[in-house]
Formats: structure tokens, sequence, C-alpha cells
């Protein structure tokens, strides 16, 4: 069981680092709106996880990842060059965190 429970866990963190990563090239709209689902849908399990753990400080980290990257409300930033260094540091954040 445990080891089903880390193949989920590598999931939540490389899938959205993978994304940010192909998200760097110029692509259609429609896999910037794939993208923001796999990032928001890791961010809240992470925030999840950090949530059982009562950890605060990366449950609101992770819950701004969430809002930043939801599909349903897009935020817009407008400049691609803004949302490649967004992109970089989500990709730390995830990165640090994917031993929770």
């Amino acid at each position: 069981m445990n080891n089903i429970s880390n193949q989920n866990n590598k999931i939540f963190w490389l899938a959205p680092i993978v994304v940010l990563v192909i998200g760097i090239l110029p692509l259609p709209i429609g896999y910037y709106t794939l993208s923001r689902l796999v990032v928001s849908v890791s961010a809240l399990y992470f925030a999840y996880n950090f949530y059982k753990k009562n950890d605060n400080k990366n449950i609101w980290i992770f819950g701004f990842i969430a809002i930043l990257y939801n599909p349903i409300i897009p935020v817009y930033l407008y400049e691609k060059f803004i949302w490649i260094i967004v992109n970089i540091i989500t990709i730390f954040v995830f990165y640090k965190n994917k031993n929770i």
C-alpha cells in the first residue's frame, strides 16, 4: 500500500513540473488550459496533505498556487515572460516539497 501512495505522490509533483517546463514553449491556448488543470489539481493535493499534517504555511502556498493556476476563473498576467518566471518559481516549490 505504501508503494502505491509513493507512486501517487510522485505523479502529483512530477506532472506539474513537466507541464510547466513544456509550457515555456509557444503552444496553443488549449495546452495552457490543460496545464492549469494539472497544476491546480496537484496543488490541491499538496494543500490537502499539508492540511492533514497541520502545516499552515504550505497550505497557504499551495492554496495560492491552486487559485493562480485554476482553469475555471483564470488569472491573466498578459506577458509570457512573467508566466515563465511564475512557472519557474512554481516548479521549484513543487520540487522542494516532493517528499510530503
